[in-house]
């Protein structure tokens, strides 16, 4: 891959983990202890006071936050890994076949790391 357009995925994989941690300190701290890891915040509407629909509201919230957490910090460490492989110069390799994967795939999914030939044999 040229210099000019691995120039071009590193900006777009940055913007992208830029989006992505934004996104995730909306709904979510990092875990302190575990790096690469964010746990969903419980909300407290009113902190002060007792109302068990507010409560039953809090949790649901909470669950409903659970999944969009988890997919946002998945995408995450996948463009993390994305912008390791630019380094160790695999960026653009399909990782199970190891053939070009197609721009038009890059431009779409940047952090992917396996072409659509060996996604579709994964999927079988």
């Amino acid at each position: 891959m040229q210099k000019t357009t691995i120039k071009k995925y590193t900006a777009l994989l940055l913007e992208q983990k830029e989006a992505l941690e934004k996104e995730l300190e909306k709904i979510a701290k990092r875990d302190p202890n575990q790096e690469g890891n964010w746990d969903t915040v419980f909300l407290n509407f009113e902190p002060n006071e007792f109302d068990e629909e507010e409560s039953a509201d809090e949790v649901q919230e909470y669950v409903n936050r659970l999944p969009v957490e988890h997919a946002l910090e998945l995408r995450l460490k996948e463009t993390n890994k994305a912008l390791d492989r630019i380094k160790n110069n695999t960026y653009g390799k399909c990782k199970n076949c190891e053939d070009d994967i197609p721009q038009k795939r890059l431009k779409i999914l940047p952090e992917t790391e396996i072409c659509l030939k060996c996604k579709a044999q994964i999927k079988r």
